[in-house]
């Protein structure tokens, strides 16, 4: 969900097996969490449990792939 209360889990849709790395940045740009998951394992991954209220910004990316998806916790 987004806004998330919690935690939050990537939903990635792939055919390829390749490691999918997972960066998440704060509004001001700085990393605040870096992670290389195998595709296998996304399902049980969560993330955000740490993090303090605001806006995160999410970079997944495999081998020429990446997308960024902007997430909100409350």
């Amino acid at each position: 969900p987004n806004p998330f209360a919690n935690n939050f889990m990537v939903d990635v849709k792939t055919s390829s097996e390749s490691v999918v790395t997972m960066k998440v940045y704060d509004m001001v740009g700085r990393l605040i969490e870096q992670r290389e998951v195998r595709v296998l394992d996304l399902e049980t991954t969560t993330i955000g449990d740490r993090y303090p209220s605001g806006v995160y910004n999410v970079v997944v990316s495999q081998e020429d792939s990446v997308e960024t998806v902007r997430v909100v916790k409350r």
